[in-house]
């Protein structure tokens, strides 16, 4: 379970501190929904129960601000991590089993669980080839883990959306882009992360803000939590 939890939170991250079927979007695009798919695979694929897993990740976006939701344990459990811009406010939302819980703090401080202390260390092997993916022009970089396995794979990112600064304070942080295909390594596991489609739409800016319905938490509260289901 401490594994199942643990993706959840690195998933929020990247995509928080940052795609592509539909139509081609102008460069000036700042506004509207991506959507993720998660595949995994490891050493023991039987022993994968994809059903506690998550496998989606919705992001909606508008002038920075970013709104990013993954599902799973069987649909008990949703994390929503909100980066507000114009409140300068990070906030975690929490609905497991009904019970809706939040916790904020303040952009500047980043005080937020370090989840990616259990990953290996990546360098990042930047080159000068295009790609067209799902339409999009895409520039590829070379991601390589500096732990045993000696395993690497292929980034595709593009600047045909406009979000600033979209992977800070990620380990993908050299990249300048929006990515729309990469993997993270956890554990025995490899997360193999593709976006499925974008839709330039308007998006609330309720979107980044707390809904109606959840009870204020400290972070210690929402660590206890998360341990709770290790």
């Amino acid at each position: 379970m401490k594994q199942h939890i643990n993706i959840f939170i690195i998933s929020l991250l990247i995509f928080t501190l940052l795609g592509c079927n539909g139509k081609r979007f102008k460069k000036t695009f700042d506004e509207g929904t991506i959507e993720y798919d998660i595949k995994f695979e490891g050493n023991d694929q039987a022993k994968i129960n994809t059903s506690m897993l998550p496998s989606k990740i919705t992001v909606k976006f508008r002038d920075n601000n970013i709104s990013n939701k993954i599902g799973g344990l069987l649909g008990s459990v949703n994390m929503t991590f909100i980066k507000n811009i114009d409140d300068k406010s990070l906030i975690v939302l929490v609905n497991i089993w009904s019970k809706k819980l939040f916790f904020q703090d303040s952009l500047l401080k980043q005080n937020l669980p370090n989840a990616y202390a259990g990953m290996p260390a990546i360098w990042i092997e930047k080159n000068n080839e295009v790609i067209q993916f799902n339409g999009y022009n895409c520039m590829k970089a070379i991601a390589h883990y500096k732990d045993s396995s000696n395993y690497s794979f292929d980034i595709l990112y593009t600047k045909e959306i406009n979000i600033a600064n979209p992977n800070a304070n990620t380990p993908f942080e050299l990249i300048d882009g929006v990515m729309l295909k990469f993997s993270i390594k956890l554990n025995k596991y490899l997360m193999n992360i593709s976006s499925t489609s974008i839709k330039a739409e308007h998006i609330s800016m309720d979107e980044f803000k707390v809904p109606a319905g959840y009870e204020k938490v400290s972070k210690r509260t929402i660590e206890d939590l998360v341990s709770l289901m290790q």
